[in-house]
């Protein structure tokens, strides 16, 4: 079931390389989604994992890009990454220790969050690292 779905206008930020992992990213939440709706433990800890990585390596994208532009805005931006990476990280620990699931209240977080982040703090540095 799709959770996430692309939409330019909402989420684009005129960064063609940020677009293009947005939209991966999207297609991994859908894909966590679609695990979490089946309910099969092992396939939802690769789905976490997998989005996960992909996570800190768009983050790092995003940061390095802005670092060598010199984006006013990097210092807050890296702050929201990290409050983000440090949430994951805590989450994938403790369902893989068997302490918590990932249910519908944690994929309504990260769309929340994605929801939020991308179209008010990612499209903020799109004319500063526009193509």
């Amino acid at each position: 079931m799709t959770l996430m779905q692309w939409i330019d206008e909402k989420y684009g930020t005129n960064v063609d390389v940020c677009d293009n992992q947005h939209k991966e990213l999207f297609d991994r939440v859908n894909a966590l989604n679609d695990a979490v709706t089946n309910g099969d433990r092992a396939n939802i800890g690769n789905r976490l994992d997998n989005l996960i990585d992909f996570v800190v390596v768009h983050f790092e994208t995003e940061e390095r890009m802005m670092e060598e532009r010199g984006y006013i805005g990097l210092d807050a931006h890296r702050e929201e990454h990290d409050r983000l990476v440090q949430t994951c990280t805590d989450l994938q620990d403790k369902f893989h220790s068997g302490e918590t699931d990932i249910e519908e209240g944690t994929m309504n977080f990260i769309k929340n969050w994605l929801d939020n982040h991308i179209p008010v703090i990612d499209k903020s540095y799109g004319p500063a690292l526009s193509n």
